[in-house]
């Protein structure tokens, strides 16, 4: 029997993979999945691939993530040059839009697979193995001398149609709950100008770039994934969880919640993403009482005006500040990113920004640059204005003045540790906040207020500290002072100092957490590895 490689990123359970596993697998056919989350899989995966007794019949690569593809693609060379002569496809958001630059430029690559590609795939296997033509499946992209030939896109698959993804290996587990991600819809309603999501859900039929499934269908299969795998912490990855009108989300929360009773789901808990203009009071209060929801993260992606016009973000200030209101009145743990720079960034835009961390300052957060993907509304912008540089594997850009360029570079130069570096602490608090809210969740009588508080008041204080040094580097960016290197050498040796007694808190707060509830073992993710704060901090306290 032939059988099918999928190789791509697993950092939790990849749904993409495993919806196509399973289809696969509806269609007879066997398949595995190949995690390469980083260059330690890269031997692995590849002689898994060529040593195998029997050759896959294909091999496809996800490129989801445009910064990972010189990754897939190294890989994709590699399995030519160890001999293996199977088709090898690429699918995925970076794959849909860069066909026919990556035909051009890559040889080992066969085709690509455009879109939602369960039922793409399936058909490609099949006329593999029958040996017939494949060129004009709906979805494919192949070569046609030194052009791209493109068939025409897929039909969307009726969500009620597609087999549950699979779901083999042993789940992630904290306090030995198991915890693994779901869907409860596809698609994207909005249209953000830097969102590849957006771009590629534009691309669907008319009336199709969002579609539910039915509550009943996602109860069902929580209940499965709770008495087969033990999963008691749902992670919903939808694109767009809440509907873009408080009253059907409230019906539609409603009618989750009834079906997830209806199938005996009891003590569970889930986790969330959503839009500031979801965060409605009536609809969270569901949210958090029947859905049982422990963390959200909220898209709010920037506070000032400039740049909610310049994002396409559909929103205002007012909602980024009321998501964190309800939040603090449900007592709702929520995470939050900024995309503080973006090509049109002002140093107001900026101000704007450090105000709204100050305000939120109680929950996590991160911030970087808008960066340029495939297929989206603002690299074409920037591509017209003449401002990009590199090519369509890596795009870069210059900010819209000398000030802000200036003041991004001193601020990445100042936190690239703590918001970006390995164990980066600006995300690695974000689980132990996880890990409190789990035992808050589940296990109320090792809950302990002051403890749960000193874990807020350790993301408040880095948090804080933070602006403060953000704010250090503006104020000598506005006066146009001299010795700026200087000032981040000192920012930088002050944040350190307080990144150490923050991991300190946190070894604390570890600690106690695992000896109250005295099971299992508390679990954040930092990559494909999961580790403890209290292992993180053992590790910094032994290296210093």
């Amino acid at each position: 029997m032939a059988w099918i490689a999928l190789v791509g990123p697993e950092l939790e359970e990849n749904l993409s993979l495993r919806y196509l596993a399973a289809s696969l697998g509806r269609a007879g056919y066997d398949s595995r999945i190949m995690a390469y989350n980083d260059d330690g899989h890269f031997g692995p995966v590849l002689e898994a691939i060529t040593g195998a007794e029997e050759p896959p019949l294909l091999v496809g690569l996800s490129l989801a993530f445009q910064w990972r593809a010189p990754d897939f693609l190294a890989l994709a060379v590699a399995l030519r040059e160890e001999g293996y002569r199977g088709h090898v496809t690429a699918g995925g958001h970076f794959a849909t839009f860069a066909a026919a630059d990556l035909l051009r430029d890559f040889p080992q690559l066969d085709s690509v697979c455009r879109q939602e590609a369960e039922e793409t795939l399936v058909t490609l296997v099949r006329a593999l193995e029958a040996g017939t033509s494949w060129a004009e499946i709906p979805g494919m992209v192949s070569r046609d001398g030194a052009e791209a030939r493109l068939a025409p896109l897929p039909k969307v698959p009726d969500l009620a149609d597609l087999p549950w993804p699979v779901r083999s290996g042993e789940p992630a587990r904290c306090f030995d709950h198991g915890i693994a991600p779901l869907v409860s819809s596809r698609g994207c309603y909005a249209n953000c100008t830097f969102c590849c999501i957006a771009a590629w859900h534009e691309q669907t039929l008319p009336g199709k770039r969002y579609r539910l499934r039915e509550a009943g269908d996602v109860a069902a299969e929580m209940a499965a994934m709770r008495r087969e795998r033990g999963i008691d912490i749902f992670v919903f990855h939808d694109d767009n969880f809440f509907i873009p009108n408080h009253g059907k989300s409230l019906a539609r929360l409603n009618a989750l919640a009834d079906a997830v009773e209806a199938e005996g789901l009891r003590d569970f808990a889930t986790v969330v993403k959503a839009r500031p203009n979801d965060v409605h009071p009536a609809v969270f209060q569901v949210l958090v009482e029947r859905l049982r929801c422990i963390r959200c993260y909220v898209g709010i992606e920037t506070d000032a005006d400039q740049g909610l016009v310049t994002l396409r973000r559909w929103g205002q200030s007012s909602q980024n500040h009321r998501a964190i209101d309800v939040a603090r009145k449900l007592g709702l743990f929520v995470c939050f990113n900024l995309l503080m720079f973006d090509p049109d960034t002002t140093l107001a835009s900026v101000r704007k920004n450090l105000d709204f961390i100050e305000y939120a300052a109680d929950f996590p957060f991160n911030f970087g640059r808008v960066e340029l993907y495939a297929g989206t509304p603002l690299l074409a912008r920037m591509q017209a204005e003449g401002r990009c540089r590199g090519d369509y594997l890596q795009w870069d850009y210059a900010l819209g003045s000398r000030d802000v360029q200036r003041f991004y570079e001193l601020a990445m130069a100042c936190f690239l540790p703590r918001n970006f570096g390995e164990d980066a602490l600006a995300n690695t608090i974000q689980g132990m906040r996880f890990d409190l809210e789990i035992v808050r969740r589940f296990h109320p009588g090792a809950h302990d207020p002051a403890l749960y508080e000193e874990g807020r008041a350790l993301s408040r204080r880095l948090a804080l500290d933070s602006v403060e040094r953000l704010r250090a580097l503006l104020a000598r960016v506005e006066g146009g002072g001299a010795g700026n290197e200087t000032l981040v050498e000192r920012l930088a040796a002050g944040a350190r100092r307080v990144e150490d007694e923050v991991r300190a808190g946190m070894l604390h707060v570890a600690r106690a957490l695992e000896a109250r509830v005295g099971r299992g073992t508390p679990l954040t993710f930092l990559g494909d590895r999961v580790a403890t704060p209290l292992q993180r901090a053992v590790a910094v306290e032994v290296a210093s």
